[in-house]
């Protein structure tokens, strides 16, 4: 079971929280999971920056193949930039 926490502009209606029961081996396989939950959810990110986090680290490279265990809390975070 994976814990994912989203930021308003991904939260659908009031839930700030889903928690995904079906077995995924890596962050592309809950992206997936959450887009059959959410059809559109993975246009969301492809449109917008975001960064994940699991269990509190940042995964800055090569995210979707970051591998996920059963109890890991992900979060997806607005990417902040400035210059």
């Amino acid at each position: 079971m994976i814990t994912v926490r989203l930021p308003l502009a991904l939260q659908v209606g009031t839930r700030s929280t889903i928690v995904v029961a079906e077995p995924v081996r890596t962050l592309g396989d809950l992206v997936e999971a959450l887009e059959r939950r959410m059809p559109g959810f993975r246009d969301q990110l492809e449109d917008s920056v975001f960064n994940f986090a699991v269990n509190d680290e940042v995964v800055l490279y090569h995210a979707r193949d970051r591998a996920l265990a059963d109890g890991d809390v992900v979060e997806l975070v607005p990417a902040i930039s400035g210059g």
